[in-house]
């Protein structure tokens, strides 16, 4: 695996491929990983800096890569998904550019019929950036598969019209898209998650699916799993039971691992057309390099909630991660779950650059079997 492409374009195709390989998705993968890339980064892709035009190493571009690589697994199957921050064509990244040129891919999976902004449209003018504070403008991200570009979603920029209205916003949005009910029922069962809303994504679903999402993130101050189960009771046992779980199987610590220094968990909560009333389920996103930094802890963690098959395919990319760096070797950054409807679905996060060490430290590897079922 020695080709190397050119720009962020290059760094993601590149990465995707690898991701097939290891994962065994099939030879059809790499013609739509390379597609899709293009199709995402349209207009941008050809940049290896976030304040340059032009210039600039592949380390460049490793180092301050816009993206990030989400592998969904849930018994023999594997869903790899991108997200990214679009930038402008030439320029520093900005807020504002980033906005611009999110909207015109959007329209144009819209256009390709990937792509439903119905609901967009309804908030869209509550995030266009207007103050200095604004973060980022607009992420997207969506899973790349052999069949091409599936389940788009949009991440607004809370900030973007400042620190103070970011709550705000957050409840203007839910109203509008019809989860005014949701946002009452958290503000009277989660007060403290509201107090401290994670900036500053609120994200959409913007395909057709019936079970399209409205995401907004939530910092867990909570220290101690019976603190989390607590908080969480008012969405029910079982969502309280199954973030317990996720801890455990996730941290050798245990519960004692959310008081640990550093990153903090983070709670997602998820309202559908389901039902406007409340939300629909939560996700746990639990920081799994910093509970489990080692290569051998993380195929025990990974063994409590991985088949075999899936596994020995994940646990490809961990060693080879592991060949490639010092210190922390498990590349997975967040461990996430859904809470009530995730049906044992366990997602992994990792970085470009976590992905493009572990592709350089690969040897090139046996002919890949077409075996491994792929979301649909």
């Amino acid at each position: 695996m020695t080709t190397e492409r050119s720009g962020y374009a290059g760094l993601a195709v590149d990465g995707l491929r690898y991701l097939g390989e290891v994962l065994e998705l099939g030879r059809g993968f790499d013609a739509a990983a390379e597609e899709s890339v293009r199709t995402l980064f349209d207009g941008w892709g050809h940049r290896v800096s976030r304040d340059t035009d032009g210039g600039g190493t592949r380390q460049d571009a490793v180092s301050t890569a816009p993206f990030e690589y989400s592998l969904v697994l849930r018994e023999d199957r594997v869903d790899v998904r991108l997200f990214f921050r679009p930038l402008p064509e030439r320029g520093p990244a900005t807020a504002d550019g980033s906005w611009e040129r999110g909207g015109r891919t959007l329209a144009e999976l819209e256009r390709r019929g990937v792509a439903r902004l119905e609901r967009t449209r309804e908030v869209a003018d509550l995030f266009r950036p207007r103050s200095e504070r604004a973060a980022f403008g607009m992420c997207l991200a969506a899973s790349v598969r052999a069949s091409g570009i599936a389940r788009p979603k949009v991440y607004f920029d809370t900030l973007a019209a400042g620190t103070e209205q970011s709550r705000q916003m957050v409840g203007t949005a839910l109203d509008r898209l019809g989860q005014g009910g949701a946002w009452s029922w958290l503000r009277r069962h989660d007060p403290q998650g509201i107090a401290h809303l994670m900036p500053a994504f609120f994200a959409l679903d913007v395909d057709e699916s019936p079970h399209a999402r409205i995401k907004f993130y939530t910092t867990v101050a909570e220290r101690s799993t019976a603190e989390l189960e607590a908080r969480l009771a008012p969405l029910g046992h079982g969502a309280a039971a199954a973030a317990a779980g996720l801890v455990a199987d996730a941290a050798p610590q245990g519960g004692a691992a959310l008081d640990t220094p550093g990153v903090r968990p983070t709670l997602c909560w998820s309202m559908t057309s389901r039902d406007g009333t409340r939300p629909d389920d939560a996700t746990l996103y639990l920081p799994f390099n910093l509970y489990a930094p080692q290569q051998q802890e993380t195929h025990r963690r990974l063994r409590r909630r991985l088949n075999p098959v899936l596994l020995a395919r994940v646990g490809r990319l961990v060693s080879d991660h592991a060949a490639a760096v010092d210190g922390r070797a498990n590349p997975f950054h967040w461990a996430a779950a859904k809470l009530l409807h995730g049906g044992g679905a366990l997602t992994l996060y990792t970085s470009a650059a976590a992905v493009e060490a572990a592709r350089t430290a690969r040897t090139p590897a046996r002919p890949r079997p077409d075996t491994l079922p792929v979301a649909t």
